[in-house]
């Protein structure tokens, strides 16, 4: 009798570690899911911009007329809302006696990109340095700053096609030649095509 009261006893307890279950190891069909909630941008993401610009001379009356300049730049995204890049552009802006003010600025940027749904609202602030060609005088290292805004559109995951204005300010300063101090304020509207990768 002892021995049927142990067996049953033992069969007792066997079922009952068949049956019990680990609270704190519990797995749930969600357990299996990952969160896959969509950003637009992430840390580690890039992207190249590709700019077409008229360029509006703020500042010098009847000297310089609407000119034109094409921008290329790198970017690359810190977290979701901010990226850094180098941009490279090429100015003109012809004066009224037929000649052309050229320009080459050289950028380091911070951006700023908020955005809602596929709408892409960049903020741009850069700092560098400008090639600058008038006639035989050029002019190197010319101090640039400039501040964008922008709206696109991501009409595909690796494509965001948009608008953007640009508002630079190019001083020149000469040691020796101090009567050729001068600055440029420009201001810009361009087409700007981004490949996201």
């Amino acid at each position: 009798m002892k021995r049927l009261f142990s067996i049953i006893l033992l069969l007792l307890v066997s079922i009952s570690f068949l049956t019990a279950q680990n609270t704190d190891n519990e797995e749930t069909p969600d357990d299996y899911y990952e969160d896959i909630s969509y950003k637009a941008n992430g840390a580690g993401d890039q992207y190249i911009k590709i700019a077409l610009m008229g360029m509006f001379p703020l500042n010098f009356g009847d000297k310089l007329s609407t000119g034109g300049a094409a921008e290329i730049g790198y970017h690359r995204f810190v977290s979701e809302y901010f990226a850094l890049g180098f941009d490279v552009q090429f100015g003109y802006n012809p004066t009224i006696g037929s000649n052309m003010f050229t320009y080459v600025p050289m950028t380091f940027t911070g951006t700023f990109q908020p955005y809602i749904g596929n709408f892409e609202f960049p903020l741009t602030f850069g700092i560098g340095a400008a090639l600058e060609s008038y006639l035989n005088r050029n002019y190197f290292p010319g101090l640039i700053l400039k501040g964008q805004a922008g709206f696109f559109y991501r009409v595909a995951e690796s494509w965001s096609f948009g608008v953007e204005s640009e508002y630079m300010y190019m001083p020149q300063w000469y040691a020796d030649h101090k009567e050729w101090n001068d600055y440029g304020l420009f201001l810009s509207a361009g087409l700007i095509a981004r490949y996201h990768f």
